[in-house]
């Protein structure tokens, strides 16, 4: 049958309940990877797959001989649940100008407090939790909102769309940015009368974070 071991994967996609993207992720496969396969992965793939997945029948997997799942899958656990999960930013640290947040959780994973399993249709780096009230009423004191960096290089804000930007002056910010014609930025809080505009200069920012998910309860 023609591309069966993709049809295969989207097989159990679809019985973990879980996205593409999410799989790709767990497997360390490159974005629309599973869209785009032709044919047979190799055995790189192949062994990610098994990592990630140990429930997954490998033999069923390749040659659609026996059951999806291994017999002992009740003793197993998918690593999809570690992978689904992303650490949450230190309200410490978020406020600390002399640190670039992105390489603080990088080099402290293992030491911080992770979400619970969510599993989106994007990575993320982290989350951050709001604290004060400058941008409500999209975000309140409290929201958990995920952020993804922009790779050096590749910012370009949207005008007037609200980001999280990690400076040396501030700390890290949630603004909406209004690009200025010499590379600064018009950083602009929701409530301009107790928050007012002031201007971040290109050197100032250590990296600028896309907003990808608002998690918020309603109790």
């Amino acid at each position: 049958m023609k591309h069966a071991i993709k049809e295969r994967i989207i097989e159990f996609i679809n019985h973990k309940g879980i996205s593409k993207n999410a799989f790709e992720n767990a497997c360390n496969m490159s974005k629309r990877y599973l869209s785009n396969l032709k044919g047979t992965p190799g055995a790189r793939i192949i062994k990610n797959i098994h990592d990630a997945f140990p429930e997954l029948n490998t033999i069923w997997l390749i040659t659609g001989t026996g059951e999806m799942l291994s017999e002992n899958v009740e003793n197993q656990k998918s690593t999809i649940l570690d992978e689904s999960r992303a650490p949450i930013l230190p309200t410490t640290i978020a406020g600390r100008p002399d640190t670039d947040i992105l390489k603080y959780v990088q080099n402290n994973y293992d030491n911080l407090e992770l979400s619970h399993v969510i599993v989106l249709d994007t990575p993320i780096d982290m989350w951050h939790i709001i604290r004060d009230d400058a941008m409500f009423p999209t975000f309140k004191v409290g929201d958990k909102i995920a952020l993804l960096a922009y790779k050096k290089g590749e910012e370009s804000p949207i005008p007037g769309k609200i980001y999280a930007i990690d400076t040396t002056s501030n700390g890290l910010i949630i603004r909406k940015l209004i690009p200025e014609e010499n590379g600064a930025y018009i950083a602009r809080s929701l409530n301009e009368e107790r928050y007012p505009d002031f201007i971040i200069k290109e050197a100032e920012i250590i990296r600028i974070f896309r907003i990808v998910y608002l998690g918020r309860s309603i109790v």
